[in-house]
């Protein structure tokens, strides 16, 4: 404890430049992470906090988590308790306020399950994406064509009447590989994802074509590597998932996993840890960036 309240005071000693992608679901979550690392500083439980503040310990607890908006009397309160200095509590007001906003996505708030609503403000906070992805395209990379092939093939969760506002949000979600600060993403792929003919022959076709241009025109920012059939077993053979990294030093790393009939966002740090080395693992399997393009674009021209 006494080291990590040392490392929080250095934290707010030197503090980082602000990112530039800003999502109110991450500034929430990161008021939250400050103030829950105040509290612990002072020794204090969740419930002493909520007693010396009048505020319901739940409500602390939801508020440290980052789900439940904090007015400005009740962070004003916590303020005082916990005696945090008016430069910290500056910034701790800035993050409120972005957190109060009302991003795109909640006007699909009815269309899906709250945990999805909150992956995509994850998302669009983040600033590098690791997937691995054994069956389907990450969103992030379909074409409009891809996803609406996917989501007509016969989802059972999917009405046909959601299948235009299911791909608007698909297709907004991929501002985030060409805005002003584009979002770093490495995905590695089994190599059925490139074979399964998603839509058909030509969907298929102009979907292989998209990633491999996107590989040739952003190097830097987007890789894509191919677990190919012959590699045999490897660490990450099964599920599909993703790492979200975030520019924010305080902020740790989730991943995101969603199967057929559910979704999960995984913050536990030692789950966490799991999949990072068994992404790492696995991408050391994979063929090179170079080789990987190679075999996209063969694979592309075989789609007739």
């Amino acid at each position: 404890m006494a080291a990590e309240s040392s490392g929080s005071s250095r934290s707010r000693r030197s503090r980082p430049t602000p990112s530039p992608v800003e999502s109110p679901t991450v500034q929430a979550w990161e008021l939250g992470i400050r103030l829950r690392e105040r509290r612990e500083e002072l020794g204090m439980t969740a419930v002493a906090a909520g007693r010396a503040t009048g505020i319901a310990q739940a409500y602390v607890s939801g508020v440290e988590a980052g789900k439940v908006k904090l007015p400005a009397d009740r962070l004003a309160q916590l303020v005082q308790v916990y005696e945090i200095e008016p430069d910290e509590a500056d910034e701790l007001e800035q993050l409120r306020v972005a957190a109060t906003k009302r991003a795109w996505w909640h006007q699909y708030s009815q269309l899906f399950p709250a945990e999805f609503l909150r992956f995509l403000g994850y998302e669009a906070g983040a600033d590098h994406i690791r997937s691995y992805d054994s069956e389907l395209l990450h969103g992030l990379l379909q074409t409009e064509a891809y996803a609406r092939a996917v989501m007509r093939g016969g989802n059972t969760y999917v009405r046909l009447t959601e299948v235009n506002r299911r791909i608007a949000v698909r297709m907004a979600r991929q501002a985030r590989l060409t805005a002003d600060h584009p979002i770093r993403f490495t995905t590695v792929l089994s190599e059925g994802v490139l074979r399964q003919q998603i839509g058909g022959a030509a969907v298929m076709r102009d979907q292989l074509q998209h990633l491999a241009a996107l590989v040739s025109e952003r190097p830097e920012q987007i890789q894509i590597r191919v677990i190919p059939f012959t590699a045999g077993a490897y660490p990450a053979l099964g599920g599909p998932f993703q790492i979200l990294s975030f520019p924010a030093p305080r902020l740790p790393e989730l991943v995101w996993q969603e199967i057929l009939t559910s979704s999960d966002i995984i913050d536990q740090s030692a789950r966490v840890a799991d999949y990072v080395i068994t992404f790492e693992e696995t991408l050391e399997r994979a063929l090179s960036s170079d080789e990987s393009l190679t075999l996209i674009r063969r694979i592309a021209k075989e789609m007739t």
